[in-house]
């Protein structure tokens, strides 16, 4: 799954247990998609998970960045459903 979106909220970078760098941070996204013949207004946040590397140097951005992210969709814990967007790729866009 690819998906454009702005950093509007991160937070700290932080250990795992294990000694794994993790990064939660929410995108913001607005795109329009063909559904069928209509034009669809597409307007959703989703919280996001990266590890590792990746943790790592999206540590360095601030809010308001751009980013094309690549991923998979999980579901938060095993306790809720709420889907959660891990990030095992991106491409900075333009940086606020």
């Amino acid at each position: 799954m690819v998906l454009e979106g702005v950093v509007v909220s991160r937070d700290v970078i932080r250990l795992t247990p294990g000694g794994i760098e993790t990064l939660n941070l929410t995108l913001q996204h607005q795109s329009h998609q063909l559904e069928g013949t209509h034009q669809v207004a597409v307007e959703l946040e989703i919280n996001a998970i990266a590890f590792g590397e990746v943790a790592k140097t999206l540590d360095a951005l601030k809010t308001g960045a751009t980013l094309s992210v690549k991923g998979f969709l999980s579901q938060k814990n095993r306790y809720s459903t709420m889907p959660t967007l891990h990030i095992t790729q991106f491409k900075m866009l333009n940086e606020s």
